[in-house]
């Protein structure tokens, strides 16, 4: 159950982050006028670092774990 929970709050992560600057995007172009260009950058990059932070979690944080735990596994056997 908890990496359910845990793969739920990275999907959580790119949706919230897709909807934080898509409504920032709607707020710069309410300022300036320039109706959908500010709201389709804000939509972009907040999926697109969304995207990212869930990419990272799921798959190069787990490669490093493994990279670090397989070097110290390592350094163990070698010194018994």
């Amino acid at each position: 159950m908890s990496e359910v929970s845990r793969h739920l709050g990275f999907g959580l992560t790119w949706a919230l982050s897709t909807l934080l600057f898509l409504w920032l995007g709607t707020v710069v172009d309410g300022w300036l006028a320039t109706r959908p260009l500010f709201t389709l950058v804000g939509a972009f990059v907040g999926a697109g670092a969304g995207f990212y932070s869930m990419y990272f979690h799921l798959v190069i944080a787990p490669r490093r774990r493994a990279r670090g735990e397989g070097a110290e596994m390592r350094s163990r056997g070698a010194g018994e």
